[in-house]
């Protein structure tokens, strides 16, 4: 079986490069348009006109990959040390996109603080040891930080 390959059809009146319109689907389907600003229909537009469809179809690609480059970053909510307050603590696993509503950011930020909440804020910064002759460790030293779970602060991941 075939790969099915988008198709791009440009609609827009030649003295009016800010009506174009650039409508994407498969082979066979009805197309949806591809939401543009003015800004970015007048340049599709001015590239329709002087270089061709294909390069105004490579630029609307262009924006269409930006656009999903922007949804791969995330945010969480993560808490500050009361040890250091330069330092933070939160959960990757728990994340959200910019875009999500403020009830689920609320949900985020709740989960996180009942993830710390268990151990009374207590998280475990890093563990030392030694090793014996067996390459086995030996007096394991764990050392906690506490967060202060009443000062939420906002985590940006980005995710690649």
């Amino acid at each position: 079986m075939s790969k099915l390959k988008f198709e791009y059809n440009i609609r827009g009146y030649r003295y009016a490069p800010e009506s174009f319109h650039i409508y994407k689907g498969l082979p066979g389907q009805k197309k949806k348009e591809i939401p543009l600003s003015d800004e970015q229909r007048q340049q599709m537009g001015y590239l329709c006109l002087t270089e061709g469809v294909k390069s105004a179809v490579d630029y609307v690609k262009h924006i269409e990959r930006e656009r999903e480059r922007k949804c791969r970053q995330y945010m969480t909510y993560g808490f500050i040390l009361k040890e250091n307050p330069h330092e933070y603590v939160y959960c990757p696993s728990l994340r959200c996109r910019e875009s999500d509503t403020l009830k689920t950011r609320l949900c985020i930020l709740q989960a996180v603080r009942e993830e710390l909440a268990r151990d009374k804020g207590r998280v475990e910064q890093s563990v030392e040891c030694d090793l014996d002759g067996h390459y086995r460790p030996v007096n394991i030293r764990k050392h906690y930080a506490t967060a202060d779970l009443r000062r939420p602060v906002m985590v940006w991941l980005h995710v690649v």
